[in-house]
């Protein structure tokens, strides 16, 4: 057999270190720059990222760059007079390289929310984690998920838990799904979607009484000035009870419901004119103010929010546009006839009218059993104005006791698993600063004529070591403590009214590295041209 060829290594060093191969890995790095900020144009940061910026591909280019920087500088040597700018400029480049590099390994890119007043040291991290929860044994377990812009399967297995797969972009398909634990047969956890329309608004909507259905369907609704709320069928006729009271007794575990006069419970008053009425509950008394809360009191005036029993007065909801819905009915207040109205709604029949701007509403899918769900499907995100008006999902598939579940960063999981509770949580890796922050003002100023935020600033408290101190943190002025750095980021604001700040957080322990590099990239620039004058001068060209 013949020999193979040696590989000719000098050649490989040459080309390498030769202006061909400098100006390919900057054309692709450039063309992946071109690209990555379409992508982030579009889609987002993060995907961006995922499709670019961080992928191997892109980091391999860099490092191709790096490469042809050594080389170059190499390939010149020994050291030449005439030269010593050339190499002060490509030592910076590698001084630069090495900082970046550092940058990517050790650096800290995060986020950390703050509300107003409320003191915070967590810094939520960009890196997907499934997390998995114990409750009763105290103990946790993390598994990262891959930094991937499309679905992956994962095929992992923790015991009797397969993590089957990752979709890091989705968006919910709405299904009906079958409840995961048992119920009664008496148990009130029905489901419903309505046609709501009038003279200026048409929509759909679900409401749910079901515990699984999860955070993205509630029983309460809000529609402008309309307060919508879905309650237990069971206790629908009470609405329509006319009692001179106007409260409502209601049995939350059983769904039943009766008011003080078919009970004998007489209504009270306070020496300051409040009504309150006792309860008998087994052996005890229960004692409710229902013109301020449903809740049972005690006697330091605490509300028992995990009391059964609740009560309502109809009074609160007679001044306010308040529709309330009990799967195929619907009650409301008629100001017109001065008393509540009890009404049929049929499946997908008629729809009934409704005392407000000849609003009406119609029933349109019912279910007793069935869970409303979101099925996660991948998709590509879109955002708008720097958040994700789409694919904001993160979603994985488990399969426990060969049954799939979805577990997605909006609707965590709650299982028994062979007696033992388990929680899954889809969620962002987290950081614990060694010190808290709370915002103590929020300030933001508006282009003139518009809504559009022109500029906005926080008013930060920092709490270290027993130590307040107070920093002023906006655009171009960040904050500095620890080796972390604060910038002012973006906000938001909760269902109160009230503005959260939202900081992003910074360690780069190259920073002072690419700091170095550049101001030799900067003096290397003016020697080089400095000595390539002279010798021109010497040479008698004019410059």
């Amino acid at each position: 057999m013949k020999k193979l060829d040696k590989i000719d290594w000098g050649k490989i060093e040459r080309f390498i270190g030769s202006l061909k191969f400098a100006v390919i890995v900057i054309s692709l790095f450039t063309l992946g720059m071109i690209v990555g900020t379409f992508l982030e144009s579009y889609y987002g940061t993060d995907f961006a990222n995922r499709t670019i910026y961080k992928t191997i591909p892109f980091i391999l280019i860099q490092f191709g760059m790096l490469l042809s920087i050594v080389y170059a500088a190499v390939l010149r040597l020994p050291p030449k007079r005439r030269l010593y700018g050339f190499y002060t400029i490509h030592s910076g480049l590698i001084i630069i390289g090495i900082g970046s590099l550092i940058t990517y390994v050790a650096g800290i890119d995060g986020q950390i929310t703050l509300a107003p007043n409320e003191p915070n040291r967590q810094v939520i991290l960009t890196k997907d984690i499934l997390k998995i929860t114990y409750p009763t044994e105290g103990k946790q377990i993390t598994n990262n998920l891959p930094f991937t812009a499309f679905p992956v399967s994962l095929n992992d297995k923790y015991e009797n838990i397969a993590i089957k797969d990752y979709i890091p972009f989705a968006e919910g398909k709405f299904v009906w799904s079958e409840p995961i634990n048992r119920y009664p047969e008496n148990a009130q956890v029905h489901s419903s979607k309505y046609h709501f329309k009038n003279a200026f608004a048409e929509q759909d909507f679900y409401l749910t009484l079901h515990p699984e259905a999860g955070n993205d369907f509630q029983s309460s609704f809000s529609m402008g000035p309309l307060s919508i709320t879905y309650y237990p069928e069971k206790i629908a006729h009470c609405f329509n009870t006319d009692n001179s009271s106007k409260i409502i007794i209601w049995n939350t575990q059983t769904a039943e419901c009766y008011t003080p006069e078919e009970k004998s419970i007489s209504v009270k008053m306070t020496s300051s004119k409040n009504r309150f009425i006792i309860v008998p509950n087994n052996n005890s008394f229960l004692t409710f103010f229902p013109d301020y809360s449903p809740y049972p009191m005690d006697l330091k005036l605490q509300s028992d929010e995990n009391s059964i029993i609740r009560v309502f007065s109809k009074k609160l909801f007679e001044d306010k546009p308040s529709l309330f819905l009990f799967g195929n009915k619907a009650a409301f207040y008629s100001k017109d006839e001065h008393k509540w109205k009890l009404v049929d709604l049929f499946l997908k029949g008629k729809p009934a009218i409704l005392p407000w701007m000849n609003a009406e509403i119609s029933l349109t899918e019912h279910q007793e059993r069935l869970v409303p769900y979101n099925l996660p499907i991948s998709t590509i995100p879109i955002q708008k104005n720097g958040s994700l008006i789409k694919g904001d999902l993160r979603a994985i598939k488990l399969e426990i006791m060969e049954r799939e579940y979805w577990v997605t960063n909006y609707s965590p999981l709650s299982l028994l698993i062979q007696g033992k509770k388990v929680i899954f949580e889809v969620t962002k890796e987290s950081l614990t600063l060694p010190f808290e922050l709370a915002l103590t003002e929020f300030k933001m100023d508006k282009d003139p004529g518009t809504n559009n935020p022109s500029s906005y600033e926080s008013f930060i408290k920092l709490f270290s070591d027993g130590i307040t101190t107070s920093h002023h943190v906006f655009m171009n002025n960040p904050m500095k403590k620890s080796g972390y750095t604060f910038y002012q980021a973006s906000y938001s604001q909760d269902a109160q009214g009230q503005y959260n700040s939202t900081l992003a957080v910074n360690v780069d322990q190259g920073r002072p590295l690419k700091y170095l590099g550049s101001l030799m990239l900067v003096f290397g620039a003016i020697w080089h041209y400095n000595l390539n004058k002279k010798n021109k001068k010497k040479s008698g060209v004019m410059p």
